[in-house]
């Protein structure tokens, strides 16, 4: 699943990797790998916030709250969003401002690359899952049924 704390960690390397590159001198179109971990990092961290405003079932059964989650992914969004005012800051002192529409472009891009990918196999896994526990209910709602109507039958045959 998407953990917006393991991915605040990831997206803060890449973005410290991308400063410390660009402050040393090197070009922006140097860091295109972070560049790209990074926006990978900050588009997983959209979709957990995504995930949080409609958990699952089996969220509830992680170990955490739903709203310790909630929270997690709130900082974790609130945290990319300064490093994408800096990291913009950067890109447009360094390419102009041309070279942040190029950087918002490319991004765009990872994002629906992701979507298609990444999050529908998340999505997929999220319905099986819950498929799963609908029908393991269903079970032990019929198992139950079953042994009461049994336990009712084995008693009224005991009393007649």
């Amino acid at each position: 699943m998407l953990d917006p704390v393991s991915l605040i960690g990831v997206a803060t390397t890449a973005f410290n990797g991308i400063k410390s590159a660009v402050q040393m001198g090197r070009e922006i179109e140097d860091c295109i790998g972070q560049l790209s971990k990074w926006a990978g990092a900050v588009s997983d961290i959209d979709k957990a916030v995504e995930l949080t405003k409609n958990p699952s079932p089996f969220r509830k059964f992680s170990g955490k709250s739903v709203q310790a989650q909630a929270m997690e992914a709130f900082l974790a969004k609130r945290k990319a969003t300064q490093m994408r005012d800096e990291l913009r800051q950067l890109i447009q002192y360094s390419t102009g401002h041309k070279g942040w529409e190029d950087f918002l472009r490319i991004e765009n891009e990872i994002k629906k690359q992701r979507q298609k990918e990444v999050y529908a196999a998340i999505e997929k896994k999220r319905k099986e899952q819950e498929w799963l526990l609908a029908t393991l209910v269903a079970f032990l709602g019929v198992a139950v049924l079953a042994g009461i109507i049994v336990l009712g039958i084995a008693i009224n045959e005991r009393y007649t």
